[in-house]
């Protein structure tokens, strides 16, 4: 997880990668109210964008225990 979230991208924001499924669009939908959160569908991932590192890890850590989080 660490790792994960150890580098921004040069917007400054941290970058989630996730299956492209529903069960992953329901669990990041949770963390969207009032946030700088954005979602981007590229094929079969997510792409999930956001500026603040506690909600990064909370998003991480939500779709690590489901099974959804695309690590490389």
């Amino acid at each position: 997880m660490k790792g994960l979230l150890s580098r921004r991208d040069p917007n400054g924001f941290y970058v989630i990668l996730a299956l492209n499924n529903s069960e992953a669009k329901n669990a990041v939908s949770g963390f969207l109210r009032g946030r700088d959160i954005l979602i981007v569908e590229y094929g079969d991932l997510i792409v999930i964008r956001c500026k603040s590192r506690s909600v990064a890890e909370r998003i991480a850590k939500t779709l690590l225990s489901r099974g959804l989080l695309k690590i490389e």
